[in-house]
């Protein structure tokens, strides 16, 4: 299970990071000229700081990498691959006094579409962007006396709502910046007590 785990997460990533150049590809050759801000992929990468809310999970460092088609219509389809960093603080079952401490990171796919406006050299945009979230849990296991500590690959569903701005330093690059706002599908994990998480992230975005 965690080689198919692992599987689906690297070729999400190869996903994201190959699908402009298929598409630069497709359009190359087309006799209609497309304007600036016309259908375009978009690949930005971003970092930034979530807090989890979750008494198992502190808050932690984002990595984001994510790809746009850019509809003349102003919609957005958007695809992310982004990594989390947490620590993470677990209560031994028979103890509540021990607790296991350590370092914890996963990673979310998400899909979804949204809207951006433009005002001059500003842009407004929102999304809406539902997904999978990947991580390994820590699991107590009783032999006898013995306790051992595995780690088990699972997986969630999340949902993410994002709203963000962007500055046209030049006509092919953006700074931009986000403000995030999600969830996980269910009550499981690290999130039983608290399913909702929050952060923000800077970086910068280019066409290809």
């Amino acid at each position: 299970m965690q080689t198919i785990i692992g599987n689906i997460r690297w070729f999400g990533l190869f996903f994201i990071l190959i699908l402009p150049l298929m598409m630069n590809g497709q359009t190359e050759g087309d006799g209609d000229q497309e304007s600036e801000w016309g259908k375009t992929f978009m690949p930005s990468i971003q970092m930034g700081y979530v807090a989890h809310g979750t008494e198992e999970l502190s808050s932690g460092l984002i990595t984001q990498t994510s790809i746009e088609y850019r509809d003349i219509s102003r919609f957005v389809f958007r695809i992310n691959y982004d990594d989390f960093n947490a620590n993470l603080n677990i209560q031994y079952p028979l103890d509540s006094s021990v607790s296991f401490t350590g370092r914890s990171t996963f990673s979310e796919l998400i899909i979804g579409v949204g809207y951006r406006q433009k005002i001059r050299n500003h842009y407004f945009t929102a999304y809406v962007q539902p997904g999978i979230r990947f991580y390994g849990y820590p699991v107590f296991e009783f032999n006898n006396n013995d306790v051992v500590l595995d780690y088990d690959s699972r997986r969630i569903g999340t949902i993410r709502y994002s709203i963000g701005y962007e500055y046209a330093i030049s006509p092919r690059l953006f700074i931009v910046v986000e403000g995030l706002l999600g969830h996980t599908l269910r009550i499981r994990d690290f999130w039983m007590d608290n399913r909702w998480f929050y952060g923000g992230t800077i970086g910068i975005s280019a066409p290809l």
